[in-house]
């Protein structure tokens, strides 16, 4: 069995045969993937729509995985801390905007959120 861990081509892959998906941005959304994986093929229009959106957000993955997704998860109450020894730089100085794409990256996630739940 193969999972892909790509989100650019996260939609491709679970087209060919990929029974899911592993990528970094499950930290974010793994329930658009899900809906990627099991419902795709009932709305190809919308899985298409979906698809660029997901691979657009992962583009914010260079940017310093894991402490990214710490401050996602810190946000949403999950974590208190973001420290990580992957990461050492402050990414708040590094990336003046970081705090501005997180909030657009969930406010994606949550259009397609309701996208996907309307479409069932």
């Amino acid at each position: 069995m193969i999972v892909n861990a790509n989100a650019a081509i996260a939609y491709d892959a679970m087209r060919a045969g990929s029974r899911g998906f592993t990528g970094v941005f499950t930290n974010f959304h793994p329930d658009l993937y899900a809906w990627l994986l099991r419902r795709a093929a009932d709305h190809p229009d919308l899985a298409q729509e979906l698809s660029v959106y997901l691979a657009l957000a992962a583009m914010a993955e260079p940017m310093g995985y894991p402490k990214l997704a710490k401050l996602h998860h810190q946000r949403i109450a999950a974590f208190q801390r973001t420290q990580s020894r992957a990461v050492s730089f402050d990414l708040r100085e590094r990336f003046w905007a970081l705090d501005v794409l997180i909030d657009k990256i969930m406010a994606g996630t949550e259009h397609d959120r309701r996208c996907v739940a309307a479409a069932g």
